[in-house]
């Protein structure tokens, strides 16, 4: 269904596009100026000259998406793959990989990484910037570990925010609709000689999923967020700027009980716990608080010649406290001595028990509470034996737990751009970076990581239609080690500003602290039951320590052209990249064994046509076809191998704007995804300097499938919101 749909748009396209060409007379499209890229090099590059695909959205794209975060904006690039976990907890991938996890993208905003350091992940909903803030997205669609380092695996997402001078004047914004969303914006810019200067203020709300596994049980999967924006931009002379940034916010995810006890329910009266949770109706709320300051001083030493420093901290936040109860055997010395057991190295006793007898240790507890298998492991199994015959009668103990972590980073990089002549430019810099993770549950204190990054590329034109690009990142990991990575590139120019590119790259990404530091046990406090205080939980999970980067090498052929008088971009790209030493593995306190054992290949398409027909009318359709191949099962999950959309965007007379939005994709974790939206936006003068902006989105699914997983699923599926926006 999907397949037939995006394939008849596309072809519709292409079939149509060159009669209209031929018929297109419109002299204002001429007008239409050309756009720059900054993050595929550093360097400002016409798409044409992308030694890779870049898809830029836009301003405009992003007001008619009426998208209420990021990731939603994202559907519209070709490739991007958006899972949710929960409601509150959504996962962006290009290409795919593993449902549940994000961790090989780089996310900038605005030259900011908001990749966390401990857990390698991006956390969408707590990043501190109004969509209303945005001017563009710029995404690379492709291994960058060139130019920005270990993390740009697969892709760089660069959210790129107005200039305070484009947001003068004061504007606020309410937005109201079903599934308990309730946003708002307030903004005012202010301007004096020499800056200009924004502050927003801003919040979202909403209730997630509404439908639980369970039925009757509540989904906990709501968020709420509050956050400020403090943006300024300071000419102190003719060459010389200065920009800064303050951004804080805060966040409540929620999140439904989902601790279990380790032992099964044969340890003791376990059974109990149900009523027990009935009665506290405990919860494992996450709440997240981030802060940042940045500061970009650029100077121009010459026309051809350039410098800039950036300089950056920030400060992230997750807190989830919970109360728990399991078996008087969890607090266990003997057990402990157990899980302490290690016959094959830094694999633990459940890969022992696996490798030897077949069962996992939650299936050999099980059996073992119930005076099965328990000589399995000789005369220690036998003296956990006594001690589950002592609890077998007794109350659960209870206690408290929690997940806080708390992660800083420090940043500062120096980049340098040359042009020598007509034919030769370059871009070079270092950086120093200085991570840190603090959390007694998963680190039993704090670990830190320093990194020296090396970069640079440059670009040679020795004809018209030959432009050759090489770069490269040494990068450096107290943690980790060293890694280098190198780009190559060459541009055949069939007209100025239209390309056929032949790209090979090979880039990395290093493991986080998480994946390979991790000493991982539960601080039990507030202990209660039969069990004396303090006591030691009997699990641990340790990170090997070892753990080497995941590498790729990436083909690539495209072609990129502008037919600027039409107002016609097209980019197409055909692609092989294999992924290699992919850590895959689930990453549980009872089952964590990372590794670099994994691997993945991803062959395929990807087209990009934007048409401004005419200042009314703007048609855009996206499509990717990834045929893919993963040793994990894990990696095989959020991979659609049909996937794309389609929109028309549209200015009818007396200040109506309307948009139409088709996305789909056939497999997101075994499910298909098909969706259209509609925003119908209407502005009205009020005064000389004020105008009400009044818009109505509604989204309608196509299919009846859960959203990633099993259990998301709402009531209804149509969704709408309206939104009331006072610009004065």
């Amino acid at each position: 269904m999907f397949t037939n749909r995006i394939t008849a748009l596309a072809g519709f396209a292409a079939l149509s596009l060159p009669l209209t060409l031929q018929a297109t007379t419109d002299p204002l499209l001429d007008d239409l100026e050309l756009p720059t890229v900054l993050s595929a090099t550093r360097l400002k590059q016409a798409p044409a000259e992308v030694p890779g695909s870049m898809t830029v959205l836009d301003r405009q794209l992003i007001r008619a998406s009426g998208a209420r975060d990021i990731p939603e904006i994202l559907r519209l690039v070709p490739g991007m793959m958006i899972g949710y976990r929960r409601g509150n907890q959504i996962n962006v991938n290009y290409h795919g990989t593993n449902v549940t996890e994000a961790r090989r993208l780089q996310v900038l905003v605005d030259g900011r990484s908001v990749y966390r350091p401990g857990f390698a992940t991006v956390d969408w909903a707590e990043i501190p910037v109004a969509i209303e803030d945005i001017d563009r997205i710029e995404v690379f669609r492709g291994p960058n570990t060139a130019a920005y380092g270990a993390n740009a695996l697969m892709g760089v997402i660069n959210i790129i925010t107005r200039h305070p001078r484009e947001t003068l004047g004061t504007s606020l914004k309410v937005t109201k609709g079903t599934r308990g969303v309730s946003d708002w914006v307030a903004r005012q810019g202010f301007n004096t000689d020499n800056s200009q200067t924004r502050l927003t203020l801003s919040g979202m709300q909403d209730d997630g999923f509404d439908i639980y596994e369970e039925p009757g049980q509540e989904y906990r999967d709501g968020k709420r967020l509050n956050r400020v924006n403090l943006s300024s931009a300071f000419q102190i002379d003719a060459n010389n700027t200065l920009e800064w940034q303050l951004a804080a916010s805060e966040t409540s995810r929620q999140g439904y009980y989902d601790y279990s006890p380790f032992l099964g329910s044969g340890a003791t009266r376990l059974g109990q716990f149900d009523d027990l949770i009935d009665e506290w109706q405990p919860n494992s709320d996450i709440r997240g608080s981030d802060y940042a300051a940045q500061a970009l001083w650029k100077t121009d030493l010459t026309p051809d010649h350039s410098l800039q420093v950036l300089a950056y901290a920030q400060h992230t936040e997750r807190l989830s406290e919970w109360r728990a109860c399991d078996s008087p055997l969890a607090f266990s010395p003997t057990l402990k001595e157990l899980s302490d057991l290690s016959p094959l190295g830094a694999r633990r006793v459940s890969r022992y028990l696996t490798h030897n007898y077949g069962v996992t240790l939650r299936e050999y507890m099980e059996r073992f509470m119930y005076g099965e298998y328990y000589d399995y492991l000789g005369d220690l199994g036998e003296a956990i034996q006594q001690e589950r015959l002592q609890y077998v009668d007794s109350e659960p103990a209870c206690f408290d737990i929690n997940q806080n972590i708390r992660e800083s980073r420090y940043h500062l990089e120096v980049q340098d751009t040359l042009r020598l002549n007509e034919q030769l430019r370059f871009v070079s810099g270092a950086s120093y970076r200085q991570d840190r993770a603090k959390s007694e549950t998963y680190f039993g204190g704090a670990i830190d990581n320093g990194i020296v990054q090396v970069f640079g590329n440059a670009e040679y034109r020795p004809h018209q239609n030959w432009l050759f690009q090489l770069g490269g990142m040494y990068e450096d990991s107290e943690l980790v080690g060293d890694a280098f990575s190198p780009r190559l590139a060459m541009h055949y120019f069939l007209a100025p500003l239209h390309s056929i590119r032949f790209v090979y790259s090979e880039a990395v990404r290093t493991p986080d602290m998480y994946e390979n530091n991790v000493n991982w046990t539960y601080q039990v406090k507030n202990l209660s039951g039969p069990v004396s205080s303090p006591q030691t939980y009997y699990v641990t999970a340790v990170g090997p320590g070892n753990l080497g980067p995941e590498k790729m090498r990436s083909r690539e052929v495209g072609y990129n052209g502008t037919f600027h008088q039409y107002g016609l971009a097209l980019d197409l790209r055909v692609f092989q990249e294999r992924i290699t030493e992919m850590d895959s593995e689930p990453l549980k306190i009872t089952d964590f064994y990372p590794n670099n054992e994994s691997s993945a290949e991803f062959e395929g398409a990807e087209a990009q046509i934007d048409w401004r027909a005419t200042y009314a009318d703007r048609f855009r359709v996206t499509y990717a076809y990834v045929d893919f191949e993963a040793s994990s099962e894990l990696d095989q999950r959020l991979t659609a191998r049909n996937s794309g959309s389609a929109a028309w965007l549209h200015s009818w007379p007396a200040q109506i704007e309307s948009s139409v939005i088709y996305y789909g994709a056939d497999q997101l974790n075994e499910r298909r995804f098909e969706r259209l939206d509609l925003r119908l936006a209407k502005d009205f003068d009020i005064g000389q300097a004020s105008q009400l902006n009044l818009a109505l989105v509604v989204q309608h699914r196509l299919d009846d499938e859960a959203l990633t997983w099993s259990e998301n699923l709402y009531d209804s599926r149509n969704h709408y919101y309206l939104s009331a926006e006072l610009n004065f």
